[in-house]
């Protein structure tokens, strides 16, 4: 397909990104589109036999699927936002993502060190947690299906195996049956190769494209101890016993024997360090109009996808001195909900401010941004004695932050969605310190709350 070329009317051809054994990939820009946005364009090769290429779209139908619902879900997966048939070629258009992939950062010949890795896995298997979650698997981890976005480095996990390729077979029955063949060879385990992958599959993958990082050895070149077919690699790099076992148990040859899931795993990963650190890390904090009714719920969940301390040296935007000599004035505004002191742009809440609700007492001192907390600030629950130090987004906890119990219990992690979702450390108040990682509201072990 030449550069220039428009499906639907709509999808205009700008460049050829790549070509595989599951079809090409190009760019292009929407023409529906204010500004006619960049998104890419998949063209799958299918199977000429009729009776496969029925079998084929009926199960990419489903697969597509569970990628909108996924890719709308998480923010760290390309949208999808079309698929469709044309001229008698299939076609898949997803999100373009700006950024590179992780084959720029690990390549032959370059050795990641130990704290490079540890935070790679990290990452990794903070997203991959979650799709696991979700009983997902995808089949195809390798440093070119890992973008790092340039927006905010955070690494974005593209192109599912289930759409890659196809076969038909034929059971004993005669019964028609669709079985996905997909992966790359020296990350795809046996279980997978033979056609049984399983979230451990992908831990195989992800444990790996450590090793990779580490020795600097492509997986597919890595001797294998011909007894048990496990990698011989320790030698190869310069690692510690604690993270050289964890990869270990990732990438074991039976199944049975490593980690079930990506949960499973960073949960093994976290124990490597009992204490981690966020020392240089700015706490980011906002609000909006509805705030009275996101911090009634109280606060239920959160999320931490960098690393975790006890620091509790919060650096604001809006400085203290700042903040109180807007007391000293008559508030901007004041009526039965709240009152605000502060600054105003176009009749909105708009910079540093404070806003007290007249209701409750709760008081938020911050920034604003369009009438909305959003930016760098604190919540003070006036009840209860709670505060809120952390990122909000559109009223919403938001991002990394910390909550503050009245009965000295801490969670430091990241928010979203008003949720704990991800990685995080709960801090009793006896001091001591607990890694755990939680989704949409339930840690991994199903408890519900952080503190008791």
């Amino acid at each position: 397909m030449l550069p220039g070329h428009t499906l639907r009317d709509r999808y205009k051809i700008i460049k050829q990104l790549g070509s595989g054994s599951f079809g090409i990939t190009y760019l292009a820009e929407d023409l529906d589109l204010p500004d006619h946005p960049l998104c890419v364009v998949k063209n799958l090769r299918q199977s000429q036999d009729p009776e496969e290429f029925q079998a084929f779209i009926a199960f990419f139908n489903k697969e597509a699927k569970a990628l909108y619902r996924l890719g709308n879900e998480l923010n760290q997966i390309p949208r999808l936002f079309a698929h469709f048939q044309q001229g008698g070629e299939f076609y898949l258009v997803q999100e373009y993502i700006d950024g590179h992939d992780l084959s720029q950062e690990i390549f032959p010949g370059n050795k990641l060190n130990e704290a490079q890795v540890t935070q790679l896995l990290n990452e990794i298997l903070e997203v991959l947690t979650i799709i696991h979650h979700k009983n997902i698997i995808h089949r195809d981890i390798k440093p070119q299906n890992l973008m790092r976005r340039k927006s905010d480095g955070k690494i974005i996990l593209i192109d599912f195996g289930t759409i890659k390729e196809i076969q038909l077979k034929i059971n004993s029955q005669e019964q028609t049956n669709v079985s996905v063949i997909a992966g790359t060879n020296g990350y795809m385990p046996s279980e997978q190769f033979n056609g049984y992958p399983k979230l451990a599959s992908d831990v195989y993958a992800v444990g790996m494209l450590g090793i990779y990082a580490l020795t600097g050895i492509r997986p597919q070149e890595l001797p294998k101890n011909p007894e048990t077919f496990e990698v011989i690699w320790q030698d190869k790099a310069s690692v510690s016993p604690k993270l050289a076992n964890l990869l270990d148990k990732m990438v074991r040859s039976n199944f049975k024997e490593r980690y079930q899931s990506a949960g499973e795993a960073m949960q093994g990963l976290t124990k490597l360090s009992s204490i981690t650190s966020l020392a240089n890390h700015n706490f980011l904090i906002g609000v909006g109009a509805l705030v009275s009714l996101v911090f009634g719920i109280g606060l239920l969940f959160m999320t931490c996808s960098k690393q975790l301390t006890t620091n509790t040296n919060v650096q604001l935007a809006c400085s203290e001195t700042d903040l109180q000599s807007f007391l000293t004035k008559e508030p901007e505004v004041d009526n039965q909900d709240h009152r605000y002191y502060g600054e105003i742009k176009n009749r909105k809440y708009h910079g540093c401010g404070i806003l007290i609700f007249s209701k409750s007492g709760n008081k938020y001192q911050g920034q604003f941004q369009e009438g909305q907390f959003h930016g760098q600030g604190t919540f003070l629950f006036s009840k209860t004695g709670d505060t809120y130090i952390g990122q909000f987004k559109n009223s919403l906890y938001e991002g990394i932050g910390k909550y503050i119990y009245n009965n000295g219990c801490q969670y430091i992690g990241e928010f979203k969605n008003n949720m704990f979702d991800g990685q995080g450390t709960c801090i009793s108040q006896d001091g001591s310190r607990e890694n755990t990682i939680w989704y949409e509201g339930k840690s991994l072990d199903n408890r519900k709350t952080c503190c008791n």
